[in-house]
């Protein structure tokens, strides 16, 4: 093996090794899930969406992430392995830095963004015990105590996941209630019939909530190798695959579309996105204790999400990219970059944002299903992935059909922006295939239909 195996953070998981259940699966997905991008989110789709078209947006924007993170997952579950990893398959042993920095864009920005929005939840719980304000500091600490627990691993994401989701969903039901009560509004009369601009289109809609969970779905192997397995991974992909859909059924679509209604609810009564300021107009100064409980609620929605969605997919990057790199400071070096970038300063613009990320996703989501599934049929040389000489090398350590199918899609997504995710991801699928028999099969043996296991259960 070569150096692109020096990394023991990015060899499978073994099975006997893999330590999620299904209930701490879950609860990792509805740690991510409630979080107050997605509060800000439902709140700016209005009034430029109708309430009722909000809500269909939501249900297809989850169950297709949903379905994205099933096919992908997969990879993990069968071989343990890592994104990052896999795509030395699609891309090349060098080839891969581009997809995997392009997965970590919108990985700093959301973490950054929910730092800040975490670090104003403290700051306004501290001014109002002690009167000392200090948001600069809130966020550095803030930032700190989130690497530290994304350091520890799933396990210890999981674990924190069991104090913050109960609470969590707790508190915003509450806001929820609360709002509707205090404006004597009725969910069915007042909120699905508001009225609305209607300038946002159904794509455009779709793309503004699964845009960030685009990056999750690309990354769900990372998650899933980690998910304890019963019987044989060479079992037929339903069976493989049943406990993860039910976790992400519970944990991101459920939890998703709570969290977007609550949203969505409160800038309809209040004209607010912000989740500090419709809590403090929702309570009032006159009920410390209430916005005492939420703010410190919004904190922890922050921490449930950041560790495993936005700081443990661009550590796996760091360590593809830098071998030699541990995983503490894959994490450090990840949450220092997402402060440093200052994303909060873009905090108007999250929906467009989520449509731009999905643009820049949808050619590396299409590639990677390609081909897992259409290319390799579900068998993968598993050792060769860890070596530079190996069958991935293919031109230089760069696969041209990735790399040009890419491109293509880039530019073909740039003309059609409300569509953009779904021109990319289908021109990816298309370009990626044609090029690949026409162009890289016949001159780069990739021995497909050949399946060795490395460092799991087979």
């Amino acid at each position: 093996m070569g150096e692109a195996s020096v990394n023991k953070d990015l060899l499978p998981t073994k099975v006997h090794d893999r330590t999620l259940s299904f209930i701490d699966f879950t609860l990792l997905w509805a740690g991510m899930t409630v979080n107050i991008a997605g509060f800000a989110i439902g709140a700016q789709f209005y009034p430029q969406l109708a309430p009722v078209s909000v809500l269909w947006a939501i249900f297809v924007a989850y169950m297709m992430v949903t379905l994205l993170l099933v096919l992908n997952g997969d990879i993990g579950i069968k071989y343990g392995i890592t994104f990052s990893v896999y795509m030395r398959a699609c891309y090349g042993y060098k080839g891969s830095w581009i997809p995997g920095i392009i997965r970590t864009i919108p990985c700093f920005f959301w973490f950054g963004f929910q730092t800040w929005v975490g670090a104003l939840a403290l700051d306004s719980v501290v001014s109002m015990l002690t009167g000392f304000s200090n948001l600069t500091l809130w966020i550095i600490l803030f930032a700190g105590l989130q690497v530290g627990n994304a350091i520890y691993g799933l396990k210890a994401m999981a674990k924190f996941d069991w104090v913050a989701i109960p609470m969590l969903a707790f508190v915003f039901i509450a806001i929820f209630l609360w709002l509707l009560k205090a404006n004597d509004a009725s969910f069915a009369a007042d909120i699905l019939h508001a009225p609305s601009e209607n300038t946002y289109s159904m794509p455009f809609a779709i793309m503004g909530i699964a845009g960030g969970w685009i990056t999750m779905a690309l990354n769900s192997p990372d998650l899933t190798r980690q998910l304890k397995v019963t019987g044989d991974i060479s079992t037929n992909f339903v069976e493989r695959n049943t406990i993860p859909f039910a976790g992400q059924v519970l944990g991101l679509v459920l939890a998703g579309a709570l969290i977007l209604i609550v949203g969505l609810t409160a800038s309809i009564l209040t004209g607010e996105w912000n989740p500090i300021n419709v809590v403090a107009q929702t309570f009032g100064p006159d009920k410390p204790l209430i916005l005492f409980i939420c703010f410190i609620t919004i904190t922890f929605a922050q921490w449930s999400t950041n560790t495993a969605a936005n700081l443990m997919p661009p550590t796996y990057v760091l360590l593809n990219c830098f071998p030699k790199l541990s995983y503490a400071w894959a994490t450090i070096i990840s949450g220092i970059i997402g402060i440093a970038i200052m994303p909060w300063e873009f905090s108007d613009y999250l929906v467009q944002f989520q449509v731009f990320s999905s643009s820049l996703l949808g050619p590396v989501c299409g590639i990677m299903l390609a081909d897992y599934y259409l290319i390799r049929k579900m068998k993968l040389n598993v050792p060769e992935l860890y070596s530079l000489s190996g069958q991935y090398r293919y031109a230089y350590g760069f696969n041209p059909a990735a790399v040009i199918a890419t491109i293509v899609a880039f530019i073909g997504g740039f003309f059609l922006p409300d569509y953009a995710f779904f021109v990319t991801f289908l021109i990816g699928i298309v370009g990626y295939v044609i090029l690949m028999k026409q162009l890289v099969l016949p001159r780069y043996e990739q021995n497909i239909g050949t399946e060795r296991f490395m460092e799991t259960s087979k």
